[in-house]
């Protein structure tokens, strides 16, 4: 199980049932539920173990990837992407929301010529919002950050560039 700081929880060979309740705990021990149960975002990936597989040769989709081992190092990096992948979705959907509320103020301004004092509260609401998110996203996903395996133990990079580029 691999817990991150802003919020995502990946699990490693855990029985759904199991995973379950392992993040009920977390839940608990976090002291606050930020996602209402059965809202929770969900991404399947599969990873196998092939220990006959070339040194440096990995095989990366979007439902699965094949590794010659899967140790700390290498769940770590399975275990980030996923976990950015995850939250990204769900930042997405608030982005949708500001993009639509967005056009609905831009398509008053086009008709009107002006903002009404509600329009220009709603606007900084929405920009205030979108650089809440921007902001989150770079610090705290990191999503312009290498990983710091990958980077240092060239074994990993390939995992890391293949779901990266899967899950982009």
């Amino acid at each position: 199980v691999a817990v991150f700081r802003f919020g995502s929880v990946v699990f490693f060979n855990v029985a759904p049932k199991d995973a379950q309740l392992i993040l009920q705990s977390i839940k608990k021990q976090a002291g606050y539920d930020p996602v209402s149960a059965g809202f929770e975002r969900r991404e399947s990936f599969q990873v196998a173990v092939q220990p006959t597989l070339q040194e440096n040769a990995y095989v990366v989709n979007g439902d699965y990837c094949v590794v010659r081992e899967l140790d700390m190092d290498c769940a770590a990096v399975i275990s980030n992407v996923m976990a950015q992948t995850v939250a990204l979705d769900s930042y997405s959907d608030t982005v949708d929301e500001l993009l639509s509320k967005f056009a609905s103020i831009n398509a008053t301004v086009t008709q009107t010529g002006n903002f009404t004092e509600m329009e220009k509260d709603s606007l900084f609401r929405v920009v205030a919002h979108n650089n809440s998110i921007f902001i989150d996203m770079i610090s705290k996903l990191g999503i312009k950050d290498r990983s710091e395996i990958a980077w240092n133990l060239s074994q990993y990079d390939k995992v890391n560039e293949g779901m990266m580029y899967e899950f982009e």
